[in-house]
């Protein structure tokens, strides 16, 4: 006996067929092995001034200190073309987000320093088999210099599936030099995301947010930093979270929710 099954039916046969015997190769991070390095340029914009704060805030509540210490690299001075435009005071603000936590890496006071600590940084992880995702706040000069050193260590190494480099900014990728840029695109997981001044961005602050996060029992410090050195009634300005938001799969959260989420009910994780 023949059994006769339609086109239109064979093909939602192999649709669903297909959907369930191949595998998602969506790269999603993992808090258990992965690494977080936060690149900031801080030149000459101050918003990397309030996202340092907000990345602190996010990282802290949903793991804890000692997670950060393991599984999070702070670098300031992260640039390219607008090197010559680094802002000094923006020291201040990476103090008091990450001194407590391992401290942060200072790429503008000496660059190859940076580049060599990243180097080691990442590569540990990778051999341990975990991914590295790179918050690209700034340029990718940085980021392709380590990629390139990591590739000639580790040759047998696919940078592609183990190094996620998140990027948000039409501005930051024009100030990449043309190579770099070009380097990272071609040997890590680039992902563009969209621009997160869209929803992470108001001109004129916000009072209900600025008054909750110098309120904040634990994070008031670091917002209080940040806003001293960029006054939130100038500019509410976090945009580059917006790639931190991504990689931890948080979405386009907005200021009003990031408010809600992690300042309003202070329940930060206490970890040590």
């Amino acid at each position: 006996m023949k059994l006769l099954i339609s086109s239109g039916v064979l093909s939602l046969i192999l649709c669903a067929t297909l959907q369930a015997t191949e595998p998602d190769d969506t790269a999603r991070f993992s808090p258990e092995s992965d690494l977080i390095s936060l690149h900031y340029d801080h030149a000459p914009d101050k918003d990397d001034g309030q996202s340092a704060a907000a990345d602190r805030t996010i990282l802290e509540t949903l793991y804890s200190k000692d997670w950060i210490r393991e599984h999070v690299v702070a670098v300031s001075g992260a640039y390219g073309k607008n090197a010559s435009e680094f802002n000094t005071k923006s020291d201040d603000v990476m103090d008091a987000a990450w001194n407590e936590l391992g401290g942060w890496l200072a790429a503008h006071t000496d660059k190859e320093k940076v580049i060599r600590e990243l180097t080691e940084r990442w590569v540990q992880i990778l051999k341990a088999g975990g991914d590295v995702w790179v918050k690209e706040g700034g340029q990718s000069d940085i980021t392709a210099a380590v990629v390139e050193r990591i590739k000639k260590q580790l040759p047998e190494l696919d940078t592609n599936s183990g190094i996620h480099v998140v990027q948000h900014s039409d501005w930051n990728e024009d100030q990449t030099t043309d190579a770099a840029l070009a380097y990272t695109r071609k040997h890590t997981d680039y992902i563009r995301i969209r621009d997160a001044n869209n929803y992470l961005n108001i001109k004129g602050g916000n009072r209900e947010f600025e008054k909750a996060a110098r309120a904040h029992p634990r994070f008031g410090q670091v917002w209080q930093a940040a806003f001293t050195y960029y006054n939130p009634r100038q500019r509410l300005d976090f945009s580059d979270t917006g790639e931190l938001m991504h990689i931890l799969g948080l979405g386009e959260m907005g200021i009003d929710d990031f408010r809600k989420r992690f300042l309003d009910t202070p329940g930060a994780n206490d970890g040590k």
